[in-house]
């Protein structure tokens, strides 16, 4: 798993992420993605189209990192999602905890909008 963070916009940042987010994945990178994000409450989207498998650990971390940075008025949407990881994402409704975006100016404007 390898995970890259970039700022996008004014308190706006993109992580990438790559790789399997299963139980391995996730240790290694869980504590920069939340510390990335949450401390600042930095608005985040996250790029999945490099992650090709997610396991209930990988959605732990990012419905974890949403409910962080909502309680402190910051949103996080995903884009990107491959077609096998958005199986996952349908099967427990993520959809209703976080946005899944198609692309990054879509993931962009779901952030900018929950925040009017």
């Amino acid at each position: 798993m390898h995970i890259d963070v970039a700022p996008v916009a004014e308190n706006v940042m993109r992580v990438t992420l790559a790789g399997r987010l299963d139980t391995p994945g996730v240790d290694r990178v869980e504590t920069q993605f939340i510390a990335a994000l949450v401390p600042e409450a930095h608005n985040a989207v996250i790029d999945l189209s490099g992650v090709d498998f997610v396991a209930s650990m990988g959605i732990r971390m990012l419905v974890s990192a949403a409910r962080s940075l909502k309680l402190r008025r910051a949103r996080l949407a995903v884009f990107g999602v491959q077609s096998t990881v958005r199986n996952v994402f349908d099967a427990v409704a993520l959809d209703k905890i976080l946005p899944i975006c198609a692309t990054e100016a879509d993931a962009l404007a779901a952030v900018a909008s929950g925040l009017e």
